[in-house]
C-alpha cells in the first residue's frame, strides 16, 4: 500500500512538473516602429541604433520590430495609427503633422526659409522645442522621448531641365511631401504643388506625373531617384527637415520606470549619433549624385535672403490659417533674429 501510494505521488509530481514545463513563457511585449523610408536611409539607420541600444538595456522584455519602406504605414497616416493603437512608435517628419498639431508647421514657415541646420538647432533645442513637444503630446496622445532626428536641407530637384534661377520654377508641377506651408511656398514661388508620398515618388517620376521634386540629397541618393530621372538640383535650403520621435501614450504609460528610462537613454544616444550621421550623409549623397552626373546650382545667400523676405509676405495668412499661437511665432522670430537671420 505504501509503495503504491508513493508511486501515485511520484506520478502526480511528474504530471505537475510537466504541466509547468509545458506552459508557454510570457511573451515579450511588442514594440513596433513604423518608418516609410528604406533601410539605408539615415533615419532608419538611426532607429536601428536606438533599437540596439534599447535591446542592451531591456533584453527580451520587449520584442522590438522595425518596419521600413511603409510596410505598416506611410508617415502621413501615422497620427491616426498611433491614436488607434495600430503601432507603438514612429518618427514622422514635422511636415506630416500640421493637420493634427498646427505647431508642427513652424519650421517650414517663410521665416525659416534658407536657414541652415546649426541655426535651426540653436533655435529649436531649447524652450521652443520643449513647448512643441508638449503640444504634440497633448494633441496626439504620444510621448516624445527626446531630441528630434535630422533629415537635412530640402532643395528642388528636376528631371526635365535645369533650374538655374527662381524664375525657372514658374509653371512647374512640383512634388511636395505634405504640409500646408510647403504647398504655399511652392505656390508663392510660381509652381503648382502636387502631394506625392515618398514611397510613390519613384513611380511618379518614371510615369511623368511630375518632373520637379522637393526633397533632400540623402533621400534622393538612398532611394535612387537619380535612376528614376532626377539629374538637376537647385540648392535653396527651403527648410531644414527634422523627424519627431513619437511613442503611443497608451503603451508608454503602462511601462515600468525601468523600461521608460531605458527608452529615454537609448533614444538620446541614437539621436546624438543620428544628427552627426545625417550631416555626413547629406554631404556624401550630394557628392555621390554629382559623380553620377547630377548638375547642382547653389543659390547664393543674398538671393535666399531676398526670397525669404518675399515669402514672409505670405506668413501672416499662413499663421492665421493654421492657427499657430502668436507667442510661438514671436518667440521663433526673436530667436532667429538673435541668430543673425534677416527677416
Amino acid at each position: 500500500m505504501k509503495t503504491r501510494r508513493s508511486m501515485m505521488l511520484a506520478c502526480a509530481s511528474v504530471l505537475v512538473a510537466s504541466a509547468f514545463s509545458a506552459a508557454p513563457a510570457v511573451a515579450a511585449e511588442k514594440f513596433r516602429i513604423s518608418l516609410d523610408t528604406n533601410p539605408t536611409h539615415v533615419r532608419n539607420r538611426g532607429v536601428e541604433v536606438f533599437a540596439d541600444q534599447l535591446k542592451k538595456r531591456v533584453g527580451d522584455k520587449l520584442a522590438i520590430e522595425i518596419y521600413p519602406s511603409g510596410q505598416l504605414f506611410r508617415d502621413r497616416d501615422i497620427p491616426k495609427a498611433l491614436r488607434q493603437g495600430a503601432v507603438e512608435m514612429a518618427v514622422p517628419g514635422t511636415w506630416q503633422l500640421d493637420g493634427v498639431a498646427p505647431i508642427a508647421a513652424l519650421q517650414s514657415l517663410p521665416m525659416f526659409y534658407g536657414v541652415e541646420g546649426p541655426i535651426v538647432h540653436k533655435v529649436m533645442d531649447g524652450a521652443l522645442g520643449e513647448l512643441m513637444n508638449k503640444r504634440f503630446e497633448e494633441k496626439m496622445r504620444v510621448k516624445v522621448p527626446g531630441k528630434w532626428f535630422d533629415l537635412g536641407a530640402q532643395h528642388f530637384f528636376a528631371s526635365d531641365s535645369a533650374i538655374n534661377s527662381y524664375d525657372d520654377l514658374k509653371g512647374r508641377k512640383i512634388r511636395y511631401p505634405g504640409g500646408t506651408t510647403n504647398a504655399a511656398r511652392m505656390t508663392a514661388l510660381g509652381g503648382t504643388p502636387i502631394l506625392i508620398p515618398f514611397p510613390d515618388l519613384p513611380g511618379a517620376l518614371n510615369q511623368g506625373v511630375v518632373a520637379t521634386v522637393a526633397t533632400t540629397y540623402e533621400s534622393t541618393w538612398t532611394s535612387k531617384l537619380h535612376e528614376a530621372g532626377l539629374k538637376y538640383s537647385f540648392e535653396d535650403t527651403q527648410y531644414f527637415g527634422q523627424y519627431v520621435p513619437m511613442i503611443r501614450s497608451s503603451w508608454w504609460d503602462k511601462q515600468s520606470k525601468e523600461i521608460q528610462n531605458a527608452i529615454l537613454e537609448a533614444w538620446d544616444i541614437a539621436a546624438t549619433a543620428e544628427r552627426a550621421n545625417a550631416a555626413d550623409a547629406q554631404i556624401a549623397a550630394r557628392d555621390n549624385l554629382i559623380k553620377a552626373g547630377m548638375k547642382a546650382v547653389t543659390v547664393p545667400a543674398d538671393q535666399r535672403t531676398a526670397a525669404r523676405k518675399l515669402l514672409m509676405k505670405t506668413q501672416p495668412e499662413l499663421v492665421e490659417k493654421l492657427k499657430i499661437d502668436k507667442d510661438v511665432i514671436d518667440g521663433a522670430m526673436k530667436a532667429l533674429k538673435a541668430a543673425g537671420v534677416e527677416l
